[in-house]
């Protein structure tokens, strides 16, 4: 199974909305950190996912956004329990706490790891109904003791400038090795993001968008194509900008067909052309949307 990771930004939580009925609850879990202390789009994110049966993973104690000088725990989600999982993101044995003093049990809990654990804390990890852990930051001996183990990572190349990215980047085999480990339950990933976390992007000037894609002959490795536009080195212009990456991604797939699943969010992309630019962040919810199906589309088919 698939658990994109996703933060409460607008777009990311439209975007889990608009595949809400496209996606089977067999293929996907999303987990989702909040970053607003808003909470009705996330309230209504979770409905729209229930109404399809997905059970989505809720972060209870962000620590980002509007959560990061707080260490306030959301129980405003908790009215329906049966709605969603809770998750803590855990640093040590004592974070486990959280759930108990808060009326949850660790076996209808999630748990992220996101650094080293030690032996005393995987034991207390066994209780619970799955433990996310990011592959890179955990001893291969730690990972082999957990139990219902998500792999993740954060695989997203990202560049501190639109005009820094080269034509493709080296995404993820993950999609591809999770089943190798036995205690493995599923992956995940940030999709076209990155774990780091940005209120919002500087001036945009270069536009770029990101469609992640499936390699067959690289073994199904997942990379991602980059369609930057010109460089005037002014921030002015961001509908000629987008215009012009949108032209080299449709001239792309034009020549290369069948390099990109035509997903529900491929095909927003590319109705774009001839119509009026709709923003930065509704184009990076069409990739997001893009990568997420394109990832559940393999694993249907894997």
């Amino acid at each position: 199974m698939y658990y994109p990771i996703l933060r409460g930004k607008q777009f990311e939580l439209i975007a889990l909305r608009e595949l809400a009925e496209t996606i089977s609850p067999k293929l996907i879990r999303p987990v989702i950190e909040p970053v607003r202390g808003n909470l009705a789009p996330l309230h209504k994110t979770i409905e729209a996912l229930n109404k399809s049966g997905i059970k989505p993973l809720i972060i209870i104690n962000p620590s980002i956004g509007d959560f990061s000088k707080s260490e306030r725990v959301l129980l405003e989600i908790a009215g329906d329990r049966d709605s969603f999982i809770p998750c803590i993101k855990a640093k040590s044995i004592s974070d486990l706490s959280l759930l108990s003093d808060h009326g949850f049990s660790m076996s209808e809990s999630a748990i992220l790891i996101d650094s080293g654990i030690d032996k005393a804390f995987i034991e207390e990890l066994s209780f619970a109904s799955c433990v996310l852990v990011n592959k890179e930051k955990i001893h291969p001996g730690a990972l082999s003791l957990l139990k219902n183990v998500v792999l993740f990572g954060d695989f997203f190349d990202k560049k501190i400038r639109n005009a820094d990215y080269e034509e493709k980047s080296f995404y993820s085999a993950l999609h591809t090795e999770w089943k190798s480990y036995s205690n493995a339950i599923g992956f995940g990933d940030y999709t076209i993001l990155s774990e780091e976390y940005s209120e919002a992007g500087g001036p945009a000037y270069v536009v770029t968008i990101h469609l992640s894609y499936i390699n067959p002959a690289e073994f199904d490795a997942m990379y991602v194509r980059h369609f930057s536009s010109f460089n005037d080195d002014s921030p002015a212009n961001p509908g000629g900008k987008f215009k012009s990456a949108l032209e080299k991604l449709w001239d792309f797939s034009v020549s290369n067909p069948g390099i990109f699943n035509h997903t529900q969010g491929f095909q927003e992309l590319v109705s774009l052309r001839g119509n009026p630019f709709p923003g930065l962040g509704q184009v990076k919810k069409y990739s997001i949307k893009h990568h997420i199906e394109t990832t559940c589309n393999f694993v249907r088919g894997a």
